[in-house]
């Protein structure tokens, strides 16, 4: 009931709105917005990072939601098993082999050949699935076979791109994981737009792009091997993970293949368009909660899209189907559990200091298996049931009953925290943090009282009234504080208040 009870407040704007009324909680929350967006820098929008992330969720977009590879994508139910399927098991066996052995794992990740391996691999199987699709030199198992080994060498960058997020800011989490998304939609829509013959081509280069930024450019490399990690119950907390983040995933493939086979989405010209649309959309749903608090709150995102998906998934038998609004919610579903997943699986690891290759392995395995399950079993029950308003009806049912099912008693963060161990694991008051950071960079006492109130979220005025101090002796300590900290404005400070353990 509390979970509950905490979920319908954060509907209705949390406790803010409850204190001070629905206009100042608005104000409040949207000056919290424009605070984080003031810390976001260019660099933060579009660097190396950003681009690597867009080509490759452009080419995984590409090759699995769109004709110009195969004949056959998520948004079809024939040839089911050859690509999707295939491709989504290859995916969950890596997934779960860095899972399981984050040590192997983490030694042949460090081996020179896996820097051109991978884009190789991703390329030959793009190039047979191309050539499959002709049917004239190539058949199967070519495509069973090509459609494995993309899974596998996804599921790879997968978990590199994992490490590589982990290290940053919830804030910088957010921004280049939403920008790159929204950038491979565009690109997703280019790449079907021009001709198929130039499409592929460029579609076979995204993986060496990809590959290129993340072992060259950005040099990644972490020695899990030597990495101290935490006591925690992995048993417990995989089968949590796999029960809630895998039902978001089912959930979601399992109502859109019923939908989709009502009515098949918008026509060819205008879906990668569409998906442009719910991109957006879906980066206002996560990105909204998550940045309209004083600290960015991953909890609060996770419960607003919940909600958010829950409500789309109630609105779809309500639309014409085939519409582009219908189009448009059932995309939306989809792009916003992917943006929530990357986002909370590496804020997991940034508060309770897990291992990345085990994280996004658990995580992303659960994810893939969900969706496999539900657009298999969407098309088993279609198999034998005709598709009526009253079965659409109960499969919205189900699905929503299922997916707060999963929030409410799941992947909740009460349950988080006594999956890591108990109470040591546990996020630590601000006064225990703020006094481990002084201790370790010598700040003085009224350096850490003002620590303390930043954190907090206090405004310089209130600091000012708070300590009884004048505007130059506050922003002389302040001065001094992010000077010793290494920090250079206030949202860098929190963070490193925030993530002290």
């Amino acid at each position: 009931m509390a979970d509950a009870k905490s979920f319908l407040l954060t509907l209705l704007g949390g406790d803010g709105m409850k204190r001070s009324g629905g206009k100042a909680a608005r104000s409040e929350r949207a000056a919290d917005v424009r605070k984080h967006l003031d810390s976001v820098t260019l660099a933060d929008v579009f660097d190396w990072r950003v681009l690597g992330l867009a080509f490759m969720f452009a080419w995984q977009l590409v090759v699995f939601f769109s004709p110009v590879i195969h004949y056959s994508t998520r948004n079809s139910l024939s040839h089911f098993n050859s690509v999707v399927g295939f491709s989504s098991l290859g995916m969950i066996f890596v997934l779960l082999l860095a899972a399981i052995q984050v040590k192997l794992f983490s030694r042949i990740m460090e081996h020179a050949a896996v820097r051109w391996v991978v884009p190789v691999v991703l390329t030959g199987c793009t190039i047979t699935l191309a050539i499959v699709d002709i049917g004239t030199i190539l058949q199967q198992p070519w495509c069973s076979i090509a459609s494995t080994l993309a899974g596998a060498g996804l599921g790879v960058l997968y978990l590199a791109w994992g490490e590589v997020l982990h290290r940053m800011t919830i804030v910088q989490i957010t921004v280049k994981v939403s920008v790159g998304f929204l950038l491979a939609t565009i690109c997703f829509a280019f790449m079907v737009m021009i001709p198929k013959s130039v499409s592929i081509v460029l579609t076979t280069v995204l993986p060496a792009g990809t590959s290129f930024i993340l072992f060259k450019v950005l040099k990644r490399r972490q020695n899990e091997a030597v990495r101290k990690e935490p006591a925690f119950h992995e048993v417990a907390f995989s089968i949590r993970a796999v029960f809630s983040l895998g039902v978001l995933f089912m959930v979601g493939a399992f109502s859109r293949s019923f939908f989709l086979a009502a009515a098949p989405i918008a026509g060819s010209g205008s879906y990668p368009w569409l998906f442009l649309v719910a991109a957006l959309i879906s980066m206002l749903i996560v990105c909204g909660p998550l940045l309209s608090s004083a600290l960015p709150d991953f909890a609060a995102a996770y419960k607003t899209s919940v909600f958010a998906l829950g409500f789309a998934m109630l609105l779809l038998p309500l639309l014409e189907p085939g519409s582009i609004a219908a189009s448009v919610v059932g995309l939306v579903t989809y792009c916003v559990s992917v943006l929530l997943v990357w986002i909370v699986l590496a804020r997991i690891i940034g508060l309770y200091g897990l291992s990345p290759l085990f994280t996004f392995g658990i995580g992303w395995a659960a994810c893939t298996a969900g969706l496999l399950v539900g657009t298999f079993s969407g098309a088993l029950v279609l198999s034998f049931v005709p598709t009526t308003p009253r079965l659409l009806s109960a499969v919205v049912l189900v699905c929503v009953c299922l997916l707060f099912f999963a929030y409410l008693f799941l992947f909740t963060e009460s349950t988080m925290g006594r999956l890591l161990g108990g109470g040591h694991l546990k996020r630590r008051p601000f006064h225990d943090r703020c006094r481990q950071l002084k201790a370790e960079f010598g700040l003085t006492d009224r350096e850490e009282e003002i620590m303390l109130l930043i954190a907090k979220g206090r405004s310089a005025p209130r600091i000012r009234e708070e300590l009884g101090l004048t505007a130059g002796t506050v922003n002389a300590h302040v001065s001094h504080l992010y000077r010793k900290l290494d920090v250079h404005d206030r949202q860098e400070l929190i963070d490193l208040v925030e993530q002290t353990h």
